[in-house]
Formats: structure tokens, sequence, C-alpha cells
């Protein structure tokens, strides 16, 4: 039994996944609030304006899809995601979603005044991780300093492969 927990912890690489907190919390809470806002109005429109015009049930149907809408755009801020082993990190910002192994990351940093950590790439290009936000404090901290543990032990294996 032991020989299969130990040959299980050497083929498990180390991993991590990092969602934003704060934002998300924030961006469900809007999410509801809006949805919610657009559906009680729905419901007190009227069937007459004050002008003359004429309100249908088409209109409150329509009223709660666009807060439907609306609160579907809140939550595209709760998409961003970063994963990472020991072969490279996968980044899912808002729009975007791509690949990085770890051969073309020079350096995981957080610069001051920005909102989230970057990837630092071989070809002087960066690249915005906006799973790890500034507001979310110490996770973000740990976040960062779990990516460059990473980081380090691909650069560490990578060495001891070229040397044996």
């Amino acid at each position: 039994m032991e020989a299969i927990k130990e040959r299980e912890a050497m083929t498990e690489s180390p991993s991590v996944v990092v969602r934003p907190r704060k934002s998300r919390i924030a961006c469900w809470v809007s999410a509801v609030l809006f949805a919610g806002t657009f559906f009680v109005l729905s419901f007190f429109m009227g069937t007459t304006t004050a002008a003359g015009g004429v309100f249908h049930p088409a209109d409150q149907v329509a009223m709660i899809l666009l807060g439907l809408f609306g609160a579907a755009l809140f939550l595209l801020f709760t998409r961003p995601v970063v994963r990472a082993d020991s072969h490279g990190i996968w980044v899912r910002n808002i729009g975007s979603f791509k690949y990085v192994p770890w051969q073309v990351v020079e350096r995981v940093s957080f610069p001051r005044g920005m909102s989230w950590a970057t990837l630092e790439l071989a070809d002087d290009d960066e690249m915005s991780m906006m799973a790890i936000q500034k507001t979310d404090r110490e996770l973000a901290i740990q976040a960062v300093r779990d990516l460059r543990a990473l980081l380090e032990g691909f650069r560490t294996a990578e060495g001891d492969d070229q040397d044996g």
C-alpha cells in the first residue's frame, strides 16, 4: 500500500489554481441586483405612460431579458482564472485564454500600481493575469509566491536535465 501512495505522489505534479475572490463576490452581487431591479421594474410598468403610450406584456419580457443580459455582462468579470503546473501556465482573462510553457516565462511579477499580476515573457512581452488581483491582498501574494515556486522548480528541473 505504501508503494502505491509513493508512486502516486511521485507522478502528481504540484499545481496552482487561482481565481479572484473579492471581485467575483462583487460581480455576483451586482448581477443579482441588476437582474432583480429590472425584473421588479418590469412589473411596475403601468399599462399606459404619462404621454399616452401603451406597455404590452412583450415590453415586460423585454425588460426582464435586458436585466438578464446586463447581469450576464457583470458575470463576464468572474471568468479570470490561472492554472499552473510543472509544465506551464494557463491564463484565462475576461476575453482570452492562453497557455504559456514555463520555457517562455522570464518572471512572475506584481508591479506597483497595477491591479493584477503579470507574466514577463522571453520576447519582452507581458501578459496580464486578471485572476491575481491587488484587492485580494494575501491571496494574491500567496498566488504569486506559488507561481514563482513552480517557475523555479521548472528551472531547477530543466538545469538537472541539461547537467545529466
